[in-house]
């Protein structure tokens, strides 16, 4: 990846990987302007469902977005 990049996931880490794949993929990223937001309480899951979670995620893509595109 080496446009403006943006990794966003729940602070708890379940059973599959996606916390540690996140974290990989933040690392690997070769973009100049890049971003990690870890949400904190929540898991990967709850990053579809529940309204909290969702919301600081929607709310951080948002600027994100503006800005980039």
């Amino acid at each position: 990846m080496c446009g403006s990049f943006r990794n966003h996931q729940g602070k708890v880490q379940g059973v599959f990987g996606s916390y540690r794949d996140g974290q990989e993929l933040y690392t690997r990223a070769t973009s100049k302007k890049k971003d990690l937001f870890i949400i904190e309480g929540a898991s990967h899951y709850d990053l579809y469902d529940k309204p909290e979670p969702v919301r600081q995620a929607v709310e951080k893509l948002d600027a994100f977005y503006k800005e980039n595109l």
